[in-house]
Order: C-alpha cells, then sequence, then structure tokens
C-alpha cells in the first residue's frame, strides 16, 4: 500500500491520542486544583472524578486539527478549547469563593440582571485568588509554547465524526461502570442519575465539569423523575374507571383528606405516586400552642443575608430584643447556602426547592420560585390566609418586580404587590433601603382591621464594603457602637444589617402608635448564609471557629409578639421549611400537614433540621450526605445500637422523601389535582354547615372535628 496515503492516517491518529492525553492531564489538575480549593484537602476526591474525563478529553480532542494547510489556526483552535474549558473552571472557582456553592445549570438563566450584578460584586475576590487563578491558567501557556514548538497537525477528515462518536460511547460505557461503587442516591451512580442530588455533592462525587454535563443534558431532555425514592410507588397506573369522590372538605390536617382515595382519580405515574406516598405521611397533630396568635396580624420577613450574627445588643438593639423574646428558636439552621430565590420559596411555601436538575417549565423563570408560576399553590402563605381567614396579602420588596420573576411569583402565592418602580421609590438601587421601604409600605395596612404583609428585603446584600451604598451610610454609626477589634469586614456586615435595624425600630413605633403591637406577629428570617462574609468576620461575630459542615447554617428565625408575658423557649431542632407549618398552627389556619416538606415545630413526631444537600441535625444526630459522617449528639450507650439505627435510617429515608415529594409537587402541578377533587372550607364555613345540619337533626356526632 502507498505510504504517501497511510502516513496521513497514521500522523492524524498520533495527533489525536497526543491531545487526548494532553487534555485528559489538563482536566484532571483543573479538576483536583478546584477540588482542593472547595475542600482544602484531595482525600475524598472520588476515581470517577478522573474516569469521566478521559471521554470529555477525547471529545475535546475531536474539535482540534481541522486545518490541513494552517497550522496556526490549529493552535488557535487548540487554545480557544482548552480557554472555554479553563474559563468554566474559573467560573465555578470564583462563584464559589463568592456564594459558596458551584453554578447550577438550573440557575443560569436567571436572568442577565442577576449575572450583570454577579460581576459587579466579585472584584474583590478576584483580587483575592489572583494567585489560585494564574495555577488555572498555567496549563494553558505550557501548551501554547508547545505547540508552538511542535506546531499542530490537522486530523484527516474521517477522523473527526469517528473520534466525536467515539467520546460518546466512552462516556457512556463509563457511565455504565458507575454501578460497581453502588447505587444508593449517595454513590457517584445516584449522583449521575437521580433528579434529586444537589450540585454540590454531585460534583463531589463525579467532578465539576462531569456533574455540569449531566446537569446540562437534564435542562435539554429533561430528567425522569425516579418516583421509586416515594413508598409504595412502584404499582403499575390503572387503566379501569375509578369511582367519583363526593365533596370531601380540605381543611383540619389530619381528618379529611384520604390520598389513597385521591390516587384512584388518575392514572400519572407520578401523581398517582405522591398520593401514596401522602397516604403514608403521619400527620401533624393540634397541640397546646395551637391558635395562640388566632386572629393577630402576620408580619411576614424574609431578609436578604440575615443571620445571627447580625444580632448584636449594642448595634442592633431591636433586633437582639425580638430575638430574645416570643418564640426563641434555640435550634434553628437556615438550610440555604446561597440563592434567595430558594429560601423565599421555601419560607413562604413549606417546600424544598429543586437546587439541581430542574426540568424546566420552557419559557419561565429559572429557580424553582419561577418555575411555580402558573401553577396552582394554593398552600402557599397568601393563598392559605385567604381561603382559611379571609385575609388579603401584601407583599414589599424592594428591589424591581421582575428580577426573579416576584412579579409573577408572589401574585401567584396569594399577594397584592409593590416593588421598586412600581408603588415604591429608593435613594439606592444596588442595595436599596429596608428603612425606606417599611417608610412607604407600613401606612398600605398599619390601620387595617387585620392584616397580613410580607417583605423581602434587601439592604443585608453584600459586598460588606463602601462600595455599598448603605454599608458606607451606616459605617461610622455601627462602628462607633461595635467592639473596637472587629474587622472591617464584620462591621461591613453589621452596617448592612444596621438598615434592617432602623426598619425594625421604625415598624414597632408604628405597631404602638396603632394599638396593634401587642397583636401583631413578626415573623423574620434568613433566605440564606451571608456568604460575603469571610471566614475570619464569622468567627469574629460568632465567637467560634467557622464550621462549613453545620456551623455556618447555625442561625436564628425570629418570632416575636409583644404581647407574649414570657419568651418561648423552643430545642426542637429545625430548618427553614418548618417555619410556615408552625405559623399556622399558631394562628389556627386549617391546614393538612402532610402537603408540607415541613413539620410545626411544637408537633409530635421527628423533628429534623435539614440542610439544602441533605445533610441534616436531629436530637440524636447530625448526618453529612456527601461523605456519610455520622456525629452523635447523644450518649449511645444509653440508647443501643438498634435504636439508634433505626433513628438514623428513618431519618435519612424522610429527608429523601421530602426532597423529592417537594420537587414533584410542584413540578406536576399536584395542587391543582388536589383542588379539583377537593374543596377547602375554612372553619366559619364549616362551623355555619356544622350549625345548620344540627338544626336539621342531621348533625351525628362530629363534634371531635371541632376541638
Amino acid at each position: 500500500m502507498n505510504n504517501n496515503l497511510i502516513e496521513p492516517w497514521r500522523q492524524s491518529l498520533i495527533a489525536i491520542i497526543e491531545n487526548t492525553i494532553a487534555y485528559f492531564i489538563i482536566f484532571v489538575y483543573w479538576e483536583a486544583l478546584l477540588f482542593y480549593q472547595i475542600h482544602s484537602s484531595l482525600s475524598n476526591f472520588s476515581v470517577w472524578n478522573v474516569v469521566l474525563m478521559l471521554p470529555v478529553a477525547v471529545f475535546a480532542a475531536s474539535l482540534c486539527g481541522w486545518f490541513a494547510k494552517h497550522w496556526k489556526l490549529n493552535i488557535l483552535t487548540e487554545m480557544l478549547v482548552l480557554f472555554a474549558v479553563s474559563f468554566f473552571y474559573l467560573a465555578d472557582l470564583i462563584y464559589f469563593k463568592s456564594f459558596g456553592s458551584l453554578v447550577s445549570v438550573s440557575m443560569i438563566g436567571a436572568g442577565t440582571d442577576a449575572i450583570t450584578n454577579f460581576w459587579l460584586n466579585i472584584n474583590t475576590t478576584l483580587a483575592e485568588n489572583i494567585g489560585v487563578i494564574f495555577l488555572f491558567e498555567l496549563p494553558l501557556a505550557f501548551r501554547l509554547l508547545f505547540l508552538l514548538r511542535k506546531g499542530s497537525p490537522n486530523y484527516v477528515m474521517l477522523h473527526h465524526p469517528a473520534v466525536f462518536a467515539a467520546a460518546f460511547l466512552l462516556w457512556s460505557f463509563t457511565a455504565a461502570l458507575l454501578p460497581v461503587t453502588g447505587t444508593e442516591e449517595y454513590t457517584a451512580y445516584g449522583a449521575y442519575h437521580s433528579r434529586y442530588v444537589d450540585t454540590d455533592t454531585a460534583s463531589v462525587k463525579l467532578g465539576a465539569l462531569p456533574n455540569f454535563i449531566v446537569e446540562a443534558k437534564s435542562a435539554v431532555f429533561g430528567m425522569e423523575s425516579d418516583v421509586s425514592f416515594l413508598p409504595a410507588s412502584s404499582a403499575a397506573p390503572e387503566e379501569t374507571e375509578v369511582p367519583e369522590i363526593e365533596e370531601v372538605i380540605l381543611y383540619n390536617g389530619y381528618e379529611d383528606l384520604d390520598f389513597a382515595e385521591l390516587g384512584k382519580k388518575t392514572n400519572d405515574k407520578t401523581t398517582k405516586a405522591l398520593c401514596e406516598y401522602l397516604n403514608t405521611v403521619p400527620p401533624t397533630k393540634q397541640n397546646e400552642y395551637t391558635g395562640l396568635f388566632a386572629g393577630y396580624n402576620l408580619i411576614y420577613i424574609c431578609a436578604e443575608s440575615f443571620s445571627s450574627m447580625a444580632i448584636d445588643e449594642n448595634v442592633t438593639p431591636t433586633l437582639y430584643k425580638m430575638a430574645n423574646n416570643g418564640i426563641v428558636l434555640n435550634n434553628f439552621y437556615n438550610s440555604f447556602r446561597n440563592t434567595t430565590t430558594n429560601g423565599e420559596y421555601a419560607a413562604l411555601t413549606g417546600l424544598w426547592p429543586d437546587v439541581a436538575r430542574q426540568n424546566t417549565n420552557k419559557g419561565a423563570v429559572s429557580g424553582t420560585m419561577g418555575q411555580s408560576i402558573g401553577k396552582n399553590m394554593s398552600v402557599a402563605l397568601g393563598n392559605m390566609f385567604e381561603l382559611s381567614e379571609e385575609l388579603d396579602g401584601r407583599a414589599y420588596h424592594n428591589f424591581l418586580g421582575y428580577y426573579y420573576g416576584r412579579d409573577e411569583t408572589l401574585p401567584n402565592m396569594g399577594f397584592k404587590c409593590k416593588f421598586m418602580n412600581d408603588g415604591m421609590t429608593f435613594t439606592t438601587t444596588w442595595p436599596s433601603s429596608d428603612y425606606e421601604m417599611l417608610e412607604q409600605s407600613v401606612p398600605d395596612y398599619i390601620n387595617e382591621d387585620r392584616f397580613l404583609a410580607y417583605y423581602m428585603t434587601f439592604s443585608g446584600h453584600g459586598n460588606y464594603t463602601f462600595d455599598n451604598l448603605i454599608v458606607a451610610k451606616n459605617y461610622k454609626t455601627v462602628s462607633s457602637a461595635a467592639d473596637d477589634d472587629l474587622s472591617a469586614n464584620a462591621l461591613g456586615y453589621l452596617s448592612a444589617n444596621y438598615e434592617l435595624e432602623k426598619a425594625m425600630t421604625y415598624l414597632l413605633e408604628e405597631l404602638e402608635k396603632a394599638g396593634k403591637l401587642d397583636n401583631t406577629v413578626i415573623v423574620l428570617g434568613g433566605d440564606h448564609y451571608p456568604y460575603y462574609l469571610t471566614d475570619e468576620s464569622y468567627e469574629e461575630l460568632r465567637g467560634e471557629p467557622m464550621d462549613e459542615d453545620f456551623g455556618a447554617y447555625k442561625s436564628t428565625c425570629i418570632i416575636y409578639n409583644a404581647g407574649l408575658s414570657s419568651p418561648i423557649q423552643v430545642d426542637t431542632p429545625c430548618c427553614n421549611v418548618d417555619i410556615l407549618p408552625t405559623i399556622y398552627n399558631l394562628f389556627n389556619v386549617k391546614y393538612d400537614s402532610r402537603l408540607y416538606a415541613g413539620t410545626d415545630i411544637f408537633g409530635d413526631g421527628m423533628h429534623i433540621a435539614q440542610l439544602y444537600n441533605k445533610s441534616f441535625v436531629t436530637d440524636y444526630v447530625k448526618y453529612d450526605y456527601a461523605t456519610g459522617d455520622t456525629e452523635w449528639l447523644v450518649n449511645k450507650d444509653a440508647y443501643g445500637e438498634d435504636f439508634l439505627n433505626n433513628h438514623l435510617n428513618n431519618a435519612l429515608a424522610t429527608v429523601k422523601n421530602r426532597y423529592a415529594a417537594s420537587i414533584e409537587i410542584e413540578e406536576s402541578d399536584f395542587f391543582r389535582f388536589l383542588f379539583n377533587h377537593y374543596t377547602y372550607k375554612n372553619a366559619k364555613q364549616v362551623l355555619e354547615e356544622a350549625e345548620k345540619l344540627a338544626q336539621e337533626d342531621e348533625f351525628t356526632g362530629h363534634d371531635k372535628a371541632f376541638e
């Protein structure tokens, strides 16, 4: 055979192999470097973080070697491919250093404004990590020098589709090997296939870039819901006619709603699985605190980056008073590391947001909150108070209404809204003043007989430097009142939250003037951890070393009522999703507890403070879901191994099922199905019907329902 024909093929294959090896080494280097920057160790660096890089390297190699007579263009192509991958890793690094987690595909489409404001706030992060950025870009420099010396040959044209196909086959083959290390959700196999694994956890198991590829595939093609995570969900849908259910009242949370019967009215696999699961969930009973605040006013606040570290007796005395009176939650965890819209969704619905592989409603706003647009959200705060209490809710936010789609999501959850430039104006825009928001909104409702107001604040947003106009405005006042040895970052955080302090001081004064303070409950919790706070500032304000696993999430949620004779101390482990069911119980709102991922903190049963990544804390144990590490909080010998293992397994199942059910409830629009078959009747309607039946001598001993 003519050597002139064979030689180009041989040179092409050599070039492909050499490029693949070079890319593989560079990509693994980047993965390891990012992993070390996040975890400060390579001890949990998975073998799959390396193995899955091979098909990625082959794919990258297939994109090169196109130009037969222009070796410089081949070099340019290679460098563009490498730069694109390096940009991914640098973006992940900067995002993590700024916000405390990796970039999830589901949140990339949050909008151009979110991206713009992100870039406005990373200057400090870039400067602080210039050395690491140099280490990330070093392989590009070495590769460029190598190519300039040796040149970059082109491939035989037929090799391009062949290598491209080889990359996909190798990826599929590698994915097929994943069960070798187990198939549980916390394994690499589970991280690859499960709809319910967060980005950070999945990146530990698979690698940041491979996981990004999996999430991108899910975003484009969808990912089938694995309803096997829900009990009794394996039964096939019945294709038979099902009986009609006569009208049933949904109101009191533990007697009337029959999920077993409801499940017979659908052949949809997910909806049927949800009905079967909800039928197994033990409902929360009424308790001694049921109706403690019945008939009161409610002001419900989701505060930007608020945490227990914003509370200082000298700097923020009003917040200090509120946090140490009323109902005091001594074991509260803020579940979210970042992303306001996730914390806001949990606060308003008592359900978990999807933090990774969302099957998106195309055209809707990114994130679970945005995806709720157009869905039935009857169980959300505003809608439930309207149904149960016949009370219209108002919502306020001191930024633009279209940001995160709040001009659509909040009305869908039962609120009449005002936003920046839509009912309110502010002297600053990023961030704007919480105090100015309260000044412009409190007069809307303060003189009403009864009211419900919801606020999403903004002043606490970072950076906590003088570039932040709220920080700059309050810094002198705060620094004169705070401890002398606090760093600028810590003082900046307190300065940002001093605007919330002024807002709460104004609110309490206006309530007292109107004679409404004693019969008003103020709930104030953070949307997420204050991720712009440095570890050093955390230690200054908290007075203890930084604990990334759980300590960073330990926080405060204020449930304040001035009319209580003494504080109610609660040591129950709880988190964001537990607040709404607790409020419903305290206000005697008629709700079904099984429809929520959270639990009334005064109710019976297991209480779990769960984090976004499914790590959790109970009265007995702290469990790290990503690593499987267990820290027992009790004397193990006093309880016995069987009891503790049973407790841990029950907690694990509960955490997984609540998270999976939350995602499927919204995605399947389950509440629309539910309310198409069940009628919500509030307490007044139920009593009226009962009295009517009693008058007709048809009332047959249902007094128990009204206890």
